[in-house]
């Protein structure tokens, strides 16, 4: 739902968020209840700090893909399926373009993620696990999440799951499109201090991420080079702009909102727990 990310939070009450986790019989909520957003990984700090203090009992699961795959597969489907175009025909300066934007930046940024939300929850709260896991072993990749909240372990994946695959990128924008190579390159220019920051804080979990990165890095040609500081410089620096100044206003909505969200539960929470 993105509940806390998306305008939905500035038209609604948390009523309106809780009802969506209410049981379709009418009886007791589950007591593991839960909802999938990849962009509450572009949260920022203030705004993860408030989501604690509003819901500090929350569990988060983080499920990490290659970077580059990641950053990919959202262009694709930016470039291709929400803008109605054939891949086919989309040029490298436009993808180069796609993959600037902060959306693309932040949600990458793997590094960042986890110590955000690691400072507003605790360490603990945090489930990390790979991308790859659900293709090789779905089961056991379930199972370590049902552990982490609480939910009744073992459990037997359905065969039937585990051939399903959801939203997948390659059904949605139809036609197939190889990353080029210099689009390849770019994001691992983009992306290796920060996954160099993921790797030591997981202790080398991702060392063959960063090996795999620092390798296409390596293949630098100066017309790549040209083409970076002319996208970063010229091509996407109206669209940078734009949407910085679109998310300052709604930075001051959404703290606003929060303002009302601390008044109305925050108080009535310590309320009833002091009772």
């Amino acid at each position: 739902m993105c509940f806390f990310f998306f305008p939905d939070m500035l038209r609604y009450n948390l009523e309106w968020y809780e009802a969506h986790f209410a049981p379709a019989n009418g009886g007791e909520p589950k007591p593991v209840r839960g909802e999938i957003s990849p962009e509450y990984a572009r949260l920022k700090a203030w705004q993860v700090n408030r989501i604690a203090k509003l819901l500090p009992d929350l569990r988060i699961i983080l499920t990490l893909r290659h970077p580059i795959e990641r950053t990919w597969s959202q262009v694709l489907l930016e470039s291709g399926y929400l803008k109605g175009r054939d891949v086919r025909k989309v040029s490298s300066i436009d993808f180069m373009r796609q993959v600037e934007q902060a959306r693309n930046r932040l949600s990458s940024d793997y590094y960042r993620t986890i110590k955000i939300w690691s400072r507003a929850f605790g360490r603990d709260a945090l489930h990390i696990d790979f991308f790859d896991r659900i293709r090789d072993d779905p089961e056991m990749y379930i199972n370590d999440v049902l552990r982490h909240i609480g939910g009744t372990t073992p459990w037997v994946l359905p065969a039937k799951l585990m051939k399903t695959k959801v939203h997948a990128t390659n059904k949605l924008v139809q036609h197939k499109r190889e990353i080029p190579e210099v689009v390849q390159w770019y994001i691992a220019d983009q992306l290796l201090k920060p996954t160099e920051r993921l790797n030591e804080l997981l202790e080398g979990r991702v060392s063959n991420w960063v090996d795999e990165m620092r390798a296409i890095r390596g293949k630098a040609r100066l017309s790549w080079r040209i083409m970076r500081e002319l996208n970063r410089t010229v091509v996407s620096a109206p669209e940078r702009l734009a949407y910085e100044a679109y998310h300052a206003v709604l930075d001051l909505r959404f703290w606003w909102r929060w303002r009302h969200f601390q008044s109305l539960y925050v108080a009535d929470t310590d309320h009833r727990g002091m009772n």
